[in-house]
């Protein structure tokens, strides 16, 4: 079954370097800090969030194998702090904001077409 992942994570005294080591490892693992909305329209999320399509037998399984996954990935780049992961079957989503309103890249969020 597919399965969307959400992940938000904070790190602990991290360098804007930091950052990026941890946004690439998180592409690496199949997140993104987009998701392409139902109309085709790529919607930005907030900054330290990001979300990934994943199949596997249960979003428990899907959960505990990314949360391993991440924590492994963190680790080896000597990175500490928090991690988020939630993970559901037959979601649904929006994105609210002020009217008119864009995302605007962050120091620590690369713009590339590797994260997005």
């Amino acid at each position: 079954m597919s399965y969307l992942a959400v992940v938000s994570f904070d790190l602990s005294n991290a360098t804007r370097e930091d950052y990026v080591s941890a946004y690439e490892a998180l592409v690496d693992l199949g997140l993104r800090g987009t998701l392409r909305s139902d109309k085709g329209a790529e919607v930005d999320l907030p900054t330290t969030t990001c979300a990934g399509e994943f199949t596997g037998p249960s979003s428990a399984a899907v959960r505990d194998s990314l949360k391993i996954r991440i924590d492994t990935a963190f680790t080896k780049l000597g990175l500490r702090g928090k991690t988020f992961v939630t993970v559901g079957g037959d979601w649904a989503w929006v994105q609210s904001g002020t009217p008119n309103s864009r995302s605007q890249p962050t120091p620590a969020r690369p713009r590339s077409t590797n994260w997005r």
